[in-house]
């Protein structure tokens, strides 16, 4: 079987991804460590239209604060719509395995109805039951995607008890649910019947759940039916006490509950009981033991396999302003304002800003044309500055990954035997370079420096030493010494995630171009503060490149490759290969590459693939590319995961393969690429060689969306706009338009000013539009012209203007068939300028070549009146036939037989005729009468067509059908 032996090497290479994944997914001995811990966690305070809540966002950053720092991938949800709710499940869904460590924490509003509990989006405005269960989320589907998953482990914690929104609402949140409900056609008194349904349906407190059979803990800030409290600080008494108990090493989850249970009931005066429901049959620990492996990071263990994303929002926020505070430079503190807004330290930074002669309120954080976004939590809130500040020096000394050793303390003054109690979870304590083990004993020298290395494989965290100094008789004197190791903000916002020698898991390179203004900065303060570590050299060429600064990339790249740093030989390379502040040098960057290669990079293997692919340097060999595609993938990396998929949906160098191209695309969007997650969406949607299947084309949309991917916000609002694969919900498009526009995303300028300019419920705002329509126009987005002409024609929004409407139509007209017979319509009309039938027919006529039918109608009626044209009813009823082919528009048609309901049957055979004519039979000329050339004609041309000859019957049906076999231009 030739076909099964070509097709061997690329199964393989998948099949060695697939297994690799299996096998670190159910925690085997490998290398990279243990399974994935993967978290979602989602706090809702700032809700809309029912009571806001002071804390859960609070408490949700906090909780992701800890997570990460015991290693999870956390996805943080806060102050979210119900598509971003789902879009973040979508993409937690995608991270998690086969022996996964998974956990869902939610703060926030929540109900039971009907024994099932719902958790209440900051945009819910329900009107009645229903509204609710269609616009909350039923808190089981959390639990059903990680218990088909696979995971070893689901915990879900819940302190959303809160008292019933619907109760004693606030007059104007029941009036704004009110005024929607109205506007999209329901009565008052229905309004009014169906919030006190709600407030009588909603119980307070929530009901138990079930996990399916894997191992499994839930957790209730309170027990099933009771309500918890928000608390009076800034957290509740639930997440104060399980963000206090994540922080013990070695504490048992059993130990931690219970711990939890004592304290929430202490801090409640006994008023509320923390409630868990456990089947577990094994132990876990968020910071376990130090000599457990599952305090590594997530993201570390193979390949490329991450979520790229920055960390949660409390750890950005910390660390890019601890590495700048101490600073002059204005740089910095204006790339603090401009990504974190809302941070703790921004009034701080503004102050900087001011002090360094700089202006702050010009930085641009957000933009004016677009729809005001409801603002919630902000770190920037007193208590929550103060609280985020207090973390800032939590520990006598810090000292970052990667950047070795440093100073800690020192043994006592006086010489002696030291016994080591306990020794650090993250890193490394020595003595004159011998490391302190626990449960040692050394000899120590008075005053003797104690030194600190971080492990590699952490996110961070605190960490200590306990020893005690043993004195004569039996005393002892203590020995103490407590760190902080962090992740430097330059590997946070810089780190590469195909880097082989990372400290991080990565960020991926969307991100970066996004945030290129704060990497460069912290890089560059990053080689300042720590000159010799060459990593730091890389990443801040990393950040230079993105931002187009390619002189200053140039310089760093190749400092790092002349200390023998392998993965800046591959993006020197990449400079070398695409020109950029250096002659194009084909030879010298595939020199770089195989050099990389032969010192482990996979991201080489996936330079060395395009070169052969697009035949720069070398001769043009897909065949070749493709072999060094399936080397990176077997050694997991996801880009060459992500390009083998394409040349099965292309057909490069083999036979196309759509099957095969999904399976490729699969494991790379598995693996967090996010150019695989949106392929893979759209042949699901379009059905690229595939059964259409417009769940998974949204399920891949949303997990792209979910890390904020402009156009994958815009794609999946299409979605909901168009009603595929989920109930049509233009609210929820709005929102995902305004978020993708907010991030630059042309289309969804288009998007949202064309919705903004419909006449739909709740939206019919043109003003809104306009600018909107303005910016995609100048960003030359399809469909933009069209849709401004039409705010100009009409006068929505903006002072009509025909003449400004006619251009912007004919602008578009080229490309756009509809923008065509727009144009047509536009001369043809009358109001605001002269008429122009001789134009309007042009334009007619070629948005009817185009497949419009409405314009061959319109361009009929022109032949038989004889406006712009010669007057000529045979040809206007060819025109009508055209608008009628069978197929095509159903209102279309229906008005084309009304145009031609008063031709007479002479008329019609004549039409006929000159069609046959068109269609290469020989009948002489058009005379009205069915002769035997016209009936033989017939009898040929439906033969043709496999047809039986329709006889002497000619009609307006045989004309539709006849122009429908027409591939000649219209008239």
């Amino acid at each position: 079987m030739p076909g099964a032996e070509q097709r061997w090497p690329a199964r393989a290479a998948l099949l060695l991804v697939l297994i690799a994944a299996a096998g670190l997914a159910r925690g085997q001995e490998t290398p990279s460590g243990p399974p994935p811990r993967v978290a979602m966690v989602v706090g809702n305070s700032a809700y809309q239209n029912v009571p806001a809540l002071p804390n859960p966002a609070g408490d949700a950053e906090l909780v992701a604060e800890k997570l990460w720092e015991s290693g999870f991938e956390v996805i943080e949800t806060v102050d979210a719509d119900r598509e971003t709710m789902l879009a973040d499940l979508a993409t937690f869904r995608s991270r998690l395995r086969e022996g996964s460590e998974a956990l869902f924490f939610y703060a926030g509003h929540g109900v039971q109805i009907g024994g099932r509990n719902y958790l209440l989006p900051v945009s819910v405005a329900p009107s009645s039951v229903e509204d609710l269960k269609a616009q909350a989320i039923d808190a089981q589907l959390y639990l059903d995607v990680m218990a088909q998953s696979g995971a070893r482990l689901t915990l879900v914690l819940l302190d959303a008890c809160r008292n019933n929104p619907f109760l004693d609402m606030p007059s104007d949140g029941a009036e704004a649910i009110a005024t929607r409900a109205l506007s999209i056609g329901a009565s008052r008194a229905a309004v009014e019947r169906g919030l006190r349904d709600l407030a009588a349906a909603s119980r307070g407190g929530l009901a138990e759940m079930s996990a399916g059979r894997g191992e499994a803990l839930i957790s209730f800030a309170t027990a099933p039916g009771q309500v918890a409290f928000d608390g009076r600080g800034r957290h509740s008494p639930y997440t104060s006490a399980l963000a206090g108990s994540i922080d013990e090493p070695g504490l048992e989850l059993v130990d931690l509950f219970r711990r939890v249970r004592g304290a929430v009931r202490e801090a409640t005066g006994g008023q509320q009981i923390a409630w868990t429901a456990s089947t577990l049959e094994s132990r876990f620990y968020f910071k376990p033991p130090a000599d457990d492996l599952r305090s590594a990071t997530t993201g570390m263990s193979t390949g490329s396999d991450t979520l790229g994303a920055l960390p949660p929002r409390r750890v950005v926020d910390r660390t890019f302003w601890r590495a700048i505070r101490d600073t002059d430079r204005l740089d910095a503190f204006t790339a603090y304002v401009r990504t974190m807004p809302d941070g703790a330290f921004v009034a701080e930074a503004k102050e900087k800003i001011r002090s360094l002669g700089g202006d702050p309120e010009a930085i641009p954080v957000s933009d004016l044309s677009l729809p005001e976004r409801p603002r919630g939590f902000v770190l920037a809130d007193p208590a929550a500055q103060a609280d985020l500040a207090a973390t800032l020096d939590r520990a006598p000394a810090s000292v970052p990954i990667g950047t070795g050793a440093a100073r800690i303390g020192a043994a006592p003054d006086r010489a002696g035997w030291v016994h080591v109690a306990a020794a650090p979870r993250l890193g490394a304590v020595s003595a004159g370079g011998t490391r302190l083990e626990a449960g040692s004993v050394r000899w120590m020298e008075a005053d003797q420096p104690l030194d600190y290395l971080p492990g590699i494989g952490s996110n961070g965290g605190l960490d200590s030493l306990r020893a005690e100094a043993l004195r004569e008789g039996g005393t002892t004197e203590p020995v103490e010494a407590a760190v902080e190791t962090y992740v430097d903000a330059c590997d946070m916002l810089a780190g590469n995630p195909y880097d082989s020698q990372r400290v991080t898991a990565g960020t991926r390179q969307f991100i970066l171009d996004r945030n290129h203004d704060a990497a460069i900065a912290v890089c560059e303060i990053a080689v300042a503060r720590h000159p010799e570590v060459v990593r730091f050299w890389a990443e801040l060429a990393r950040g230079y490149r993105a931002a187009g600064r390619y002189e200053e990339a140039l310089h760093w790249q190749q400092k790092a490759v002349d200390a023998g740093y392998a993965s800046a030989m591959v993006y020197l390379g990449q400079m070398y290969l695409d020109g950029q502040a250096v002659p194009r040098d084909f030879d010298r960057a595939r020199e770089l590459f195989e050099a990389a290669d032969a010192r482990g990079e996979t991201a080489a293997l996936t330079a060395l693939a395009w070169i052969h692919r697009a035949g720069v340097g070398v001769p043009e060999d897909p065949a070749r590319a493709l072999d060094f595609y399936r080397q990176g993938a077997a050694r997991g990396n996801d880009w060459a995961m992500t390009n083998i998929g394409e040349f099965y949906q292309k057909g490069l160098s083999v036979a196309r393969d759509p099957a095969e191209a999904v399976r490729w695309y699969t494991a790379a969007a598995k693996s967090g690429e996010l150019t695989a997650q949106t392929r893979l969406a759209r042949m699901y949607q379009t059905g690229d060689g595939i059964a259409v299947d417009e769940a998974q084309a949204r399920f891949w949309f949303e997990t792209a969306a979910g890390r904020g991917v402009p156009n994958a916000l815009t794609r999946l609002g299409l979605m909901y706009e168009q009603g595929q694969g989920a109930d049509r919900d233009l609210e929820a498009a709005a929102r995902l338009y305004g978020r993708a526009a907010a991030e630059g995303d042309a289309e969804a300028w288009l998007r949202l000013g064309r919705l903004e300019a419909s006449d739909a419920p709740l939206f019919d705002r043109p003003e809104r539009a306009l600018p909107l329509l303005e910016k995609a126009l100048a960003a030359q987005v399809p469909g933009a012209a069209r849709a401004l002409g039409r705010l100009y024609e009409t006068g929505r929004g903006v002072t009509k203007d025909l003449a400004r409407a006619r251009a912007l139509y004919v602008q578009e007209a080229g490309a756009n068939p509809w923008a065509a017979r727009d144009a047509g319509r536009a001369f043809a009309s009358d109001e605001g300028a002269p008429a122009d039938p001789a134009q309007a027919a042009r334009w007619y006529r070629a948005a009817a070549e185009g497949g419009v039918p409405w314009a061959a109608l319109d361009l009929g009626r022109l032949y038989e009146t004889g406006r712009g044209v010669p007057q000529d009813r045979t040809e206007a009823l060819v025109l009508y036939a055209a608008a009628a082919r069978p197929g095509g528009d159903a209102r279309a048609a229906e008005a084309a037989r009304r145009a031609a309901a008063g031709y007479s049957a002479e008329e019609t055979i004549r039409a006929a005729q000159l069609l046959l004519g068109r269609l290469g039979a020989e009948v002489g000329a058009p005379d009205g009468r069915i002769g035997p050339a016209t009936r033989d004609a017939l009898a040929r041309v439906f033969a043709a067509q496999g047809r039986a000859a329709p006889g002497t019957r000619i009609d307006f049906d045989l004309l539709a059908e006849l122009s429908a076999m027409d591939e000649e231009r219209l008239p």
